[in-house]
C-alpha cells in the first residue's frame, strides 16, 4: 500500500468530463501534468484526477488551465509504467506564477529489499537508507511492485528492521528525477514493523 495526502500545482492536459462510476453516482475526472525540476534532471509527472463534489472550478477547467489539486494520491504500476490517480478533495485555479509541485506526506506498507539497510555517519549523527516495495496483483499469479527510498533518522536500534522485514511508513514525500524518471523517497517520520494479517491472504 503506497498512497500520499497530496497539493498538488499544474497544468490541466484534458479537459474536465463527466463520468457515471460503477456506483451510478457521477464523478468528474481530467487530467493534468507537472513539470518537476530537479538540479539540471527534470520530467513531467502525469496524473489522472477525479471530484465527486460541486466546485465550479472543477467543472469548468479547460486543457491549458494552471490549477491547484488537493487531496490522495495513489500510485500503480503496470509493467515498466507507473500510474498517479489522484482523488481530488478541492480544486482551485491558479496564475501562471504558481510553480508545479507535488507536496505532502507519504503512507507506506511493504516489503524491505534483500540488500536490507546501509548505516551512514553524517555531521549531524548516524542515520539508515533502505528500498523497500509495495506489491499488488495485477492478474493470475502476477503483481506490480513499487519501490520507495527511505532515509531514516530514527535514534532507536530498530532491531526488527532488516533484509524483507515488513514495515509501516509515514514521512513527506519527495518525488527525485534521474535520467528523465521519477523515483518515490521519504524521509522517515513513523516507522514500525508491519505484522501482516494472513487471514486477510
Amino acid at each position: 500500500m503506497i498512497k500520499s495526502n497530496v497539493t498538488v500545482i499544474g497544468t490541466v492536459t484534458r479537459s474536465a468530463d463527466i463520468k457515471e462510476g460503477r456506483d451510478g453516482n457521477a464523478f468528474i475526472t481530467f487530467g493534468m501534468k507537472v513539470h518537476l525540476q530537479d538540479g539540471d534532471q527534470s520530467a513531467d509527472l502525469d496524473l489522472s484526477v477525479a471530484y465527486d463534489g460541486e466546485d465550479e472550478d472543477v467543472l469548468f477547467s479547460n486543457k491549458g488551465d494552471r490549477v491547484k489539486v488537493e487531496g490522495v494520491m495513489t500510485f500503480k504500476k503496470m509493467d515498466d509504467t507507473t500510474y498517479y490517480n489522484l482523488s481530488a478533495k478541492k480544486v482551485k485555479k491558479v496564475g501562471e506564477a504558481a510553480e508545479d509541485s507535488v507536496s505532502g506526506t507519504l503512507q507506506f506498507r511493504g516489503t524491505l529489499g534483500s540488500k536490507g539497510v546501509t548505516q551512514h555517519q553524517g555531521k549531524k549523527g548516524a542515520f539508515r537508507t533502505f528500498d523497500a516495495y509495495s506489491a499488488e496483483k495485477v492478474g493470475e499469479d502476477q503483481f506490480s511492485y513499487i519501490w520507495v527510498h527511505f532515509l531514516d533518522f530514527g535514534e532507536d536500534s530498530r532491531s526488527w528492521l532488516g533484509a524483507k522485514g515488513k514495515i509501516n511508513a509515514e514521512g513527506p514525500l519527495e518525488l527525485q528525477v534521474f535520467k528523465d524518471k521519477v523515483s518515490i523517497n521519504c524521509r522517515v517520520e513513523n516507522l514500525s514493523k508491519w505484522v501482516k494479517d494472513e487471514s486477510k491472504s
